[in-house]
This record gives structure tokens, sequence and C-alpha cells, in this order.
């Protein structure tokens, strides 16, 4: 292979050459040649409007099985020329090419890349669909655009394609046997096939010369003769490729390379652009031939040229370059080729297959947009520097100036030109800084698409907020979902993966290759939020930080799981985890129940009245219904989140907006495993009694009342009259496991529902606040307190927050055992995993997904620990019994459940290894039941074998615990 070596040209083009590329490119894309698909617009179609289609020139049309359906010209519904094509579909076939339309066949090369356009619309259906494929006539398929939206607007279909390697013809097949097109008409025109960035006839096989006769009608070739003399000629018998190529005898050789030569002329070109140039070459009878081979512009400044100095020879060669038009030249090229020289007299010379091709920019690696590089940018912003790192960020805050809370105002809007390497979809990256005032530093504007947008409407832009609780700092980390990287670090956020506020995320379409600069726009909200870059990159690959801080290529394969099973699964009890942006990712993998976090909250979903956001908790709700997961929905009533417009009501309209709420989840989510009625109920917590920003509708509930409690009751009744029965009701409160007073407390409103039948599961969180602090027996207590009412328990908000990944560890090894032996705890909900929680540190995988050792040893525990449930359902018991006391080994306390089948005189004794008596446990009349004790060792006791003993009458069992401190 020899190489071209091409540098950068001036490139002007004079009038006459401009209207002959007009002239040319007649039937093309003004870069891109034009491909002889046969009657793409049915201008040569031989028959009368109306009438029957056999007679359509190029196409062919097909129906199968039982499908149905009228194909005919007509002339008042065209997109281009004076014809389009008519599809009635009467009736629908069983497979989606049984009602199609196929144009063929047309030539295409193996291996470059071409490009289908389709013109369609339907009659009046909103709505239908098709399929637009390309294939050869072997119906191999070079691409597809499947289940295309169809409009009663005409629009055009585009679908690059590169055939394989053996193809060379080949056809346009379009589908309309789709569910839904039954009755519906559609209307298709203009199909073009165009190869892009090609030059005109650099095969020879659109010559219209017979070979060996003049060559002076050889398409989009010229030749010349000026001081030498030369023989052209088409030949069939010596070619590269296809059937024909150029033969160049030179008889005479002039004084200059180009007093001989061959100019294939013209071919579009776009400033700042590069191209590759390619040309076969070869000599008929002996080794030695020369040739220049050069690209330039029509007005023959031919500043870039080489020669092959070596000589062509007897076999066929490539000759290779490339070349790039500097952003001052103009938009023609052309590409001669001198053969006037000594070596080549009486010697003839074969040329075939000239190419020039656009160099696609990388389609991989991100675009990065400098944000203190504008186009254009208001007064309300100020570029700083930091660390030799230079950013903007706004001066003002949206209360302070022309902006709002929904638009950002005059003077406070960025405007960037982009220019994306080629057509397809995008995502948009951010990389920014959020102020210290965390969540008051962290909203955002951006455009709801590409061009400009009006500072002062509401129109044209989408609010980002949350950032303060979102993005990856990490080299390796994946920028895909939420993340949760927290305030005051530089971080990457991916704004089109993550709906930050309500269902709005935005991926970006390139459509036209012709139109590949864009505008994009921000718009200014909270100060005290810095932008360093935007990027966008292609939506089918995936960026880790490194790839947007280098600029490198992104991945086309998601990250594996680290798991194929939740911890959980096959075990009597799940372990659960809450759905939010920032913990979704490997959800599945991990945990085997699903609570939304703030997505179930009443505020969250109808912060403005009967305006419903449902889309996270849809997310949340489809997670669990996609993988069988229980679903806890977290809540319905609770003082602290519900939304302020219900203050302003009178207690009828609030008793009457309540039942909506109520209504309005029970009618969207039917399949709610855990309902959570009511949260943090307990005096001085969350009631809707109107404390501090609290709603205050306590009274519409019924306030008080008799009980204390009335309102707690109304809700639990309304709940039980919407919801299904099979969904489980619950209350959640939280202090209940470290404090006896808090027990009693939430034990008397829960013997209030039980004694109503309205309460089936009681819920006590778990969060670091309320266990770090409380010692193993006190909770063990209030578990047994609670599972004296004989219902079930879950810790529905576990977590552990510790920054030190050994103390961490050390609380989950305590702790967590307490919760999931219980046997009257049937599940557990931890409050998050991963970065971005409402406590930091509780995470127990780094923003990489790399396991924290308290995670690790998670895993192994439940693993490994087995451990049962106490069913209510299974009444009382039947004989004696003791269990094994959990946990064992255990330090400073463990649990003993022993059953009692009948009114009996119970000892329950602890004695050590030498048969000594350490503790008696109980000693008293037990009524039938199950019942658990907690021995607790206070320090008292050595480490090593303790034994325990149950007598009840006749009956005596012995076991054995063992204690290690």
């Amino acid at each position: 292979m020899r190489t071209l070596m091409v540098q950068s040209t001036k490139i002007a083009a004079t009038s006459a050459v401009v209207s002959s590329l007009l002239i040319m490119f007649l039937f093309g894309r003004a870069n891109a040649q034009a491909v002889a698909n046969p009657n793409g617009s049915f201008e040569s179609s031989a028959v009368t409007v109306g009438d029957d289609t056999s007679g359509i020139d190029g196409w062919s049309f097909e129906l199968g099985g039982d499908a149905n359906a009228n194909f005919t010209i007509v002339d008042d519904t065209v997109q281009h020329g004076n014809f389009a094509l008519k599809i009635a579909v009467n009736a629908l076939g069983s497979n989606d090419w049984d009602i199609q339309v196929v144009n063929e066949p047309f030539f295409v090369e193996p291996n470059v890349q071409f490009q289908m356009s389709v013109w369609a619309r339907t009659d009046s259906t909103p709505e239908a669909t098709a399929n637009f494929t390309v294939g050869n006539p072997a119906f191999g398929e070079f691409g597809r655009m499947g289940g295309a939206e169809v409009t009663n607007t005409w629009q055009e279909y585009t679908l690059n394609f590169t055939p394989g390697a053996g193809n060379d013809t080949g056809r346009v097949p379009i589908h309309f046997n789709m569910s839904g097109n039954e009755g519906v008409t559609f209307y298709v025109d203009n199909v073009r096939i165009t190869r892009p960035y090609n030059n005109p006839n650099g095969g020879f096989e659109a010559s219209a010369a017979t070979p060996g006769e003049d060559q002076s009608v050889t398409q989009g070739w010229q030749f010349y003769e000026d001081a030498g003399e030369a023989l052209y000629e088409i030949v069939s018998d010596t070619t590269h490729s296809g059937s024909r190529a150029l033969a160049v005898t030179v008889n005479t050789a002039g004084s200059n390379p180009w007093d001989l030569q061959v100019v294939n002329e013209p071919f579009p070109v776009t400033p700042g652009e590069s191209y590759t140039y390619s040309v076969w070459a070869r000599t008929k009878d002996s080794d030695g031939g020369t040739a220049h081979f050069t690209v330039g512009d029509p007005s023959f400044s031919e500043q870039f040229r080489t020669e092959v100095t070596e000589g062509l020879t007897t076999e066929w060669q490539e000759i290779t370059g490339s070349f790039t038009i500097d952003e001052s030249d103009t938009s023609v090229a052309r590409a001669p080729i001198h053969v006037s020289f000594d070596e080549n007299v009486g010697e003839t010379v074969y040329f075939d297959d000239l190419r020039i091709q656009r160099i696609q920019p990388p389609t991989d690696i991100p675009i990065i947009v400098e944000a203190e590089l504008p186009d254009s940018i208001g007064s309300e912003w100020d570029t700083l520097s930091t660390d030799g790192m230079t950013y903007i960020t706004t001066t003002t805050d949206y209360n302070e100036t022309t902006g709002s809370a929904d638009y950002p105002g005059e003077n406070r809007t960025a405007t960037y030109e982009v220019t994306f390497p080629d057509v397809g979809t995008y995502d948009l990256f951010v990389r920014l800084y959020v102020g210290a005032n965390t969540f008051d530093d962290d909203s955002w504007f951006y455009g709801n698409g590409f061009g400009e947008q009006d500072p002062a409407t509401t129109d044209g832009w989408i609010l980002m907020n949350g950032m303060a609780s979102a993005g990856f700092t990490g080299p390796n980390s994946v920028v895909r979902e939420a993340g949760g990287s927290g305030s005051e670090v530089w971080k990457w956020v991916n704004v089109s993966r993550n709906a930050f506020q309500g269902d709005t995320s935005l991926t970006w379409t390139v459509d036209d290759e012709s139109e590949l600069t864009k505008t994009f726009v921000i718009g200014a909200r909270e100060n005290g939020l810095n932008f360093d870059k935007f990027a966008f990159g292609r939506s089918d690959l995936y960026f880790t930080v490194e790839n947007l801080d280098s600029v490198t290529a992104g991945s086309d394969s998601d990250p594996e799981p680290p798991r194929e099973a939740p911890i959980a699964e096959g075990k009597s009890k799940f372990l659960g985890n809450i759905y939010s942006s920032s913990q979704i990712q490997w959800f599945e993998y991990y945990w085997n129940q699903v609570t939304p976090e703030n997505a179930g909250k009443w505020g969250s979903v109808e912060g403005t009245r009967d305006q419903m956001n449902w889309g996270s908790l849809d997310a949340s709700y489809n997670l669990a219904q996609d993988n069988g997961f229980p679903f806890h929905f977290h809540v319905l009533v609770w003082g602290a989140q519900q939304p302020g417009w219900i203050s302003n009501l009178d207690s009828t309209e609030q008793l009457a907006e309540i039942r909506e709420w109520f209504e309005a989840v029970a009618a969207r989510y039917p399949n709610i495993d855990y309902l959570e009625v009511v949260n943090e109920a307990l005096p001085g917590h969350n009631p809707p009694n109107g404390n501090g920003d609290n709603a205050n509708y306590i009274n519409a509930l019924g306030g008080s009342g008799e009980t204390g409690y009335d309102w707690i009751i109304t809700a639990f009744e309304m709940a039980a009259e919407i919801f299904p029965e099979e969904t489980q009701l619950m209350i959640n409160d939280y202090g209940i496991v470290s404090s006896a007073q808090s027990t009693a407390d939430y034990l008397e409103i829960i013997n209030l529902l039980i004694d109503r039948d309205l309460l089936d599961i009681i819920g006590v969180q778990a969060h670091t606040f309320s266990v770090a602090n409380a010692s193993a027996s006190t909770i063990q207590q209030s578990l047994n307190d609670l599972a004296a009412t004989g219902l079930p328990i879950q810790a529905t908000e576990f977590d552990i927050a510790y920054a030190n990944d050994q103390n961490q560890l050390q609380e989950y090894q305590e702790k967590f055992p307490i919760f999931w032996e219980h046997p009257d705890v049937e599940g557990m909900t931890l409050w998050g995993w991963r970065p971005g929680l409402w406590q930091n540190d509780a995470n127990l995988v780094t923003e990489a997904g790399e396991h924290r050792p308290a995670m690790d040893w998670l895993i192994n525990y439940v693993d490994t620990v087995t451990v049962g449930i106490h069913d209510p359902a299974d009444g009382l018991p039947t004989a004696f019994k003791v269990y094994e006391n959990y946990p064992n080994p255990f330090n400073p306390s463990t649990n003993i459940m022993f059953d009692v089948p009948s009114k009996t005189e119970i000892t329950l004794n602890v004695y050590d290894l030498r048969g000594r008596l350490v503790k008696t446990l109980v000693n008293e009349v037990k009524e039938p039941g199950q019942y658990t004790v907690t021995f607790d060792v206070n320090n008292r006791f050595a480490s090593g074998l303790y034994f325990y003993r149950l007598k009840a009458g006749d009956y005596t069992e012995v076991k054995r615990m063992m204690l290690i401190k």
C-alpha cells in the first residue's frame, strides 16, 4: 500500500463550479451522493392515479396470511414531486411483514456507510407504527428502525447502515402489519439512499461510454492533454472492483506532471473537517510507472500533493492519505491524478475506485463544553478561578432578581454552541460544586431541548434540583445513576438519566447530519452553585468520572453486578431497602423488598394541589412488581411530610383531600403489600397538629377525642375501607426500641388499633440515633413487649452511620442480629446502602460499588445464620418447648424463647459450667403462650459456657450457650 501525504489547502470555488455542483447533486443532499435506488418518489410509476399498483417501477407489494391492504398511487397527498404511495390497512396478518412495500434493488458497496431516508404520514390517526428496514435481496437486514411512530403530518425517518462483506445490492422493505394499524391509511414518499461525503463516479461504474470508446461522456471526470499525448479509455477487462476502470496509455510526456491528467471533480467538502483519500492503481506491462495523486480546489491551487517515487507495479495497490479543510476554506474540492512522466511513455496505467470520505470524529468520546467559555452570558453570572480551575457561578438568588422558582429571569442565562461529531442520542453531564448551604445551593435550569429559550417564562425550561445529594467523584465511578457525593466537592452528575425534579429527564437527539452544531442554554436559580464543565456523551455508552475528566472513550457495556441474587433470597425473612435515584443501581441483586424513600410522601406527590407527581413512586412500585418483591408504601399520614397547602383549608376540605389522597394511592398501586398508614404519631414526634411547619389537619381526622388518638383510629379506618383486604396496615415510629417509656406509649396506640382490628404489623424505626446508644437488652425487651401483642414486627428504617469502617462493622455485628434473629421480626428494611443518604456515612458501599466491611459481614451473616419467624396464626403452643437462645454466642445479652401449652408454674434458670446457679430468669405461673426473656450478664460473668434449664411440672429441658467478651 502506498501512502499519500496530504496537507491542508485553501479551496476557492468559482461560480461556474458551484453551478455544476448544483446540477450534479440535484438528486442528493449537499454533502452526500445519491445512490440510484429505483423510483423512490414514485414519479415514474406507469399507472393512473388511484389504479392498481402492479405497474409501479421499482416496487413490489406483498400481502401474507390473512392480511389485507390496498396500494395506490395518489397525487393529492405528497411530500415530494407529483406522486406518493397510499397504503390502506384493512386487516392484519400474524407477522410484521405480512403487509409490506419493497423498493428493490439498488447498488451498494460493502463496508461503506449509507443512509436510508423515507417520508411518511398517516391520514388521520394521530399515532400508528411502521418498520423501516434496509437489507439485501436474501432478506438479510443491514439495519432496522422498528416500531417507528407515524403521525398525521409528514415526517422524515432516517437510518444509517453499512452493508457487510459480499453485499453489493440492497432493498428497502417497509412493514405496516403492526398492532393498532388496522383501519389506518399510510402515505409514503421520497425514499432515498445516499452515500455521505463521497465523490462522483469514483469507480467509473456510471460511465456512459462503451469500453474502448471516446471518454468525454464519463460522468464526474475530466481529461487533460496540454503538452503530452495520451489515450484515455474506459475498460472492463482490467478492474480492481466492479465492471469498469480507467486506462491511460501515455504516448508522449509533457514537461510538467499535469500536462497529462485525469481529474475527478467536483465533490463537496466542509471547512474544518478531515477526509480520507483512496485510489487503486497499477501498470499494464512493467513495474516503474509513476503518478502524482493530489487534492486541491477547482482553481488548480493544489498545495498538497505527493509522488509515488518508487513507481507503480503490475499489481493493484491502494494509495491512501488524509487531508483537512481549513475553517476559512470553501466547500468544493477536486482530485487530479497526474501521469505526464517519462517512465510512463509506452505504458498503460490503470485507475479504479477513487474515494473521498469524511473522517468521522470519534463518537465514543464525550463532547466537553467549558462553562466559562459561553457564546453569550448574562450579567448576573461571574467567572471565578480556584486552584487553576475556571468556572462560572451566579451572583444572585432566584428571589433577589428578575427570576423565580420556575424560570431563570433576564440576565441569568448562558448560551453555548455545541458541535456534535455525528447524529445520535446523547446524555447531558455537568461538573459542578454545591456550596455550604447544600439544598439551598443546588438547583438550576436547562433548556428543554436545543435552541434559545425565553428566560422570563416557565415554558422551555427544565428545573434541576437535588444536586446536593447527587453525583460522582471517584475516577472509576460510572456516571449513569444519580450518585450521592454530597456538597462542597467537585463532581460529575448525569442530568439525562435522573429526574432530579419530577420525571423530566431529557436525552438530546441530533438527527440531521447537515446540522450538527446546536445551541444549548442553561439558567441560574439558586446562588452558591458553581459550574465547571458540561459534557454530551452517547446515550448507549457508559462514562466514568475518568472518561469525562480525561475526555476518553466510554464503554459499551454496563459494569457487571457483583452478585446474582438478593442477600436474603430464600430466607424466612426479607431484607429490603429504599428506592431513590441514588440507591437503585444493582438494587435487585442485594435486596428483596422495596420501600420508596421520599417518593411516597404526600408532600412529594402533591406538593401543588391536584398536581400529582407519581414518577419516582411509579418507578419504585414497578421495581417491586417486576422482581416479585414485597412493596412497602411509605407513607399516607405524616405530619412532617404533608403538602403545605392543606393547612390553608378548613377541616371539611382537609378530610375530603385526605380521602382523595388515600383513594388515589389505592387506585394507582393495587398490589401494596405493607401500607404505612401513620408515621411518627407519638406526642412530641410529628403528628399533624400544626407544630412548627407541620400541616395542621389533626382535627379533620377527629383530633385527640375520647381515646387521645382518635385521629389515628380514623386514618386506619379510612385505610381499611379504601385499600384491599390483602394490604397489611402498619404503624411506624422512631425511638421506640431505645426507651421503655416510648415502647409503653407506643403500645397504648397499638392496643387501641388492635381492639378495633385495624392493625396488622408494628413498625419500629431503627436509625443509628435509636439503636447506637441503646443496650442490647433494652432493644430486646422492647421487641419482646411489642411481640406480646401477637402482631409481627418490622424494623423499617435500619441504618448504622459511621465514617470509620471498623466502628460501623462493630455496630452492625452487635445490633443487626438483635432484630434479625428475633422470632417476631418478620423482616428488615435498611434505609439506604449507597452514598447520598440523609445520614452521612450510613452507606454500605462506596460510590464505585465497593463493599465496606459491614456489607461483607452482613452478606455472610445472613447467608449462614438460620432464623425462624413466630407466626401468630399458628395459635397457642400444643407442647412445652424451649428454643435455642439468640444470639449465640452472645455479649452482653441473649434471648431465650419457650412455649407453654397450659397454665403451669415455670422456672427458667441459668447455670455455669460447674453447675452453679447464676441467675433465675423465670419463677412464676404462666398462662398458655409463647414467651421470650432476656439474659443480660451486665459484665458480672466471665466468658465461657453456660446452661439454661426450663422446668414445667414433669417437663425439663436443658440447652447451652456461649458468652464471649
